[in-house]
């Protein structure tokens, strides 16, 4: 891509949303992550007989090891939600605006 294309796809507004939605969308998964992993951390630092409670009679599961995996899993499950969504709206919207830059490039091409 060379730089004609590359000031046309900055100068596009749609450019602009496209990289608002996609950081807003990151840093508020991001922020969602640091949240929970670190209410972990500290419960386990300031409750810890807390987290070492049994989640029911005779079981050896304890409410703090449901939780790292209940983390683990939801974790997982917010990466799959971002690549999803980057995959399906935000690749659509990349490859139009790649497709509209390149398309008044290939104008500006001929008509010089």
């Amino acid at each position: 891509m060379n730089q004609e294309v590359c000031a046309h796809i900055r100068a596009n507004p749609e450019f602009a949303q496209l990289v608002h939605r996609r950081g807003r969308l990151a840093w508020l998964l991001s922020g969602i992550v640091f949240v929970l992993f670190f209410a972990l951390v500290l419960t386990v630092a300031f409750a810890p007989s807390f987290v070492g409670m049994r989640i029911a009679d005779g079981s050896t599961l304890t409410i703090g090891v449901a939780a790292g995996l209940f983390l683990f899993v939801f974790f997982w499950l917010l990466t799959a939600y971002y690549v999803h969504k980057a995959n399906t709206d935000f690749d659509a919207l990349t490859a139009e605006i790649v497709k509209d830059a390149v398309a008044t490039e290939e104008a500006t091409k001929n008509t010089a």
